[in-house]
């Protein structure tokens, strides 16, 4: 008899059906909520599809319409047609959990979305690969991104280069105003020093390469006539790739590989690409948490001390400072929460599952729509404002529906590293002097908007000159 995962209540009758969308429910949940997800990118972003869902306001939209499907159907996930097929919506908090809690083995992270977009970029990641495979492979991420561990062993050389792609920003460029492509261009110098090891830091080519391949891999291999021309890019970025391997730096992770369990289908050269195309969402938590800061006077004025004081106790850019600045770190993860870089989280059912007394078959597909959970006003008062506090005081981190970087056995084993990465970032902003944003419209005293618009986005630093400067120039 096949396991049944899930809650269970007693009486309940097998058969019993879970409720499923009608088909304007599914008109306005794909044109809402599906299709512009899809359309911005799922691998890669779009600026210019971005800056118009952005404009169409679809995420409001898309709270409206799952808001309006929960009050209908009731508790308990919806049968909706999704992109790969008949899939369960989760819509009530609780069923997050007994998704992301629950075994990969049942729930399993290999959907049709990641298999088939990651087999042009590097079919052998972790993201997209199931049973035995993925506990090696996992057990190889784990251990070179030292999963749950909150300071990774090379923090010291990490925080270092943070500091400095970050302070590189600074001065005239950033009192003009930096976009969104500024911050990009250091977080690939971020990924390429910290991943790949100092060699790496100007090889912009191999940044290009991915940068290509994962644009291709939006379309999930719709375009069989760009697959020869992703191949050849992908060879040349392997190449470039294999050298780095070969001479592995100590201070990247790559000078980590040969200590870390493998297996005969680890394959640890291929774990790397979704490690840069995670720091995608690491640079997107970034930026928003500064734009946050800059329009949030109270907040902004509690980091900064924060910062000040780990600074004058332990010096900048040390392992010792990033942990004493808690608060720093709940205002990147607040940011995460408020505009997940991943909005949707996809399981497949390999077994049937039971929600609450009802069962669903096995072969079907569990999305979990992160982003929503997160700003549903209905459940939690903090839904549209900045709140850090939330995470220093446990509300936010035992809310399993609050997973902007997934829990459970699929959480990234690179969550822990990448908060740091962006905490360490944030740092050396404030250090830099005051935040000014432009190009969105974020403040204290009205509800924060359901899209962020980064296409239009705008950080300024203005150095702050200290009294005795200000003294010499009187």
């Amino acid at each position: 008899m096949i396991p049944l995962y899930g809650t269970t209540d007693v009486g309940t009758e097998r058969g019993t059906a879970l409720p499923t969308a009608s088909a304007g429910e599914n008109l306005r949940l794909a044109a809402t909520y599906l299709l512009p997800n899809y359309l911005k990118g799922v691998f890669r972003g779009r600026p210019r599809v971005a800056a118009l869902v952005a404009r169409l306001d679809t995420g409001r939209h898309a709270v409206d319409t799952m808001r309006r499907m929960r009050r209908r159907h009731g508790r308990g996930p919806v049968m909706v047609r999704g992109t790969s097929g008949p899939t369960l919506l989760v819509l009530e908090a609780e069923d997050v959990r007994q998704v992301l809690a629950g075994p990969v083995e049942v729930y399993a992270v290999d959907t049709w979305e990641k298999v088939t977009g990651f087999a042009g970029v590097q079919p052998d990641a972790l993201v997209a690969s199931h049973g035995g495979q993925r506990t090696v492979r996992r057990a190889f991420n784990d251990s070179v991104l030292d999963a749950g561990c909150p300071v990774h062993r090379l923090a010291d050389h990490f925080l270092r280069v943070v500091g400095e792609e970050a302070a590189a920003l600074l001065g005239p460029r950033a009192l003009a105003g930096l976009d969104a492509a500024a911050f990009r261009e250091r977080f690939d110098r971020v990924g390429r020093r910290c991943f790949l090891g100092e060699a790496a830091a100007d090889d912009e080519e191999f940044s290009l390469l991915l940068g290509e391949l994962l644009a291709e891999a939006n379309w999930m291999g719709a375009r069989h006539w760009h697959a020869a021309r992703a191949r050849r890019a992908r060879r040349r970025m392997m190449q470039r790739q294999a050298r780095y391997l070969a001479e592995a730096d100590p201070r990247g992770l790559t000078g980590l590989f040969a200590s870390a369990p493998r297996g005969p289908e680890t394959a640890p050269e291929a774990q790397l690409s979704h490690w840069f195309m995670a720091l995608a969402a690491v640079q997107a938590a970034t930026v928003q948490a500064l734009a946050l800061l800059a329009t949030h006077p109270r907040h902004h004025e509690r980091a900064l001390a924060e910062v000040e004081a780990a600074d004058r106790e332990h010096g900048a850019r040390t392992v010792a400072g990033f942990c004493d600045m808690p608060y720093v770190r709940a205002c990147v993860q607040d940011a995460a929460r408020l505009w997940a870089p991943v909005p949707s989280l996809m399981r497949r059912t390999t077994a049937e599952t039971r929600w609450r007394g009802v069962v669903a078959p096995g072969g079907v597909n569990v999305l979990v729509p992160v982003g929503f959970h997160a700003r549903d006003g209905e459940r939690i008062d903090y839904a549209h404002r900045f709140a850090p506090e939330k995470w220093l005081d446990g509300t936010a981190e035992n809310d399993w529906a609050i997973s902007p970087f997934s829990r459970g056995e699929a959480q990234c084993s690179g969550t822990e590293l990448g908060i740091q990465l962006a905490t360490g970032f944030v740092a050396e902003f404030l250090r830099g002097g005051e935040l000014g944003v432009s190009g969105v419209r974020l403040s204290p005293s009205r509800p924060l908007p359901l899209t962020f618009d980064a296409t239009r986005l705008r950080i300024g630093v203005r150095a702050t000159a200290h009294p005795a400067e200000e003294g010499e120039v009187a």
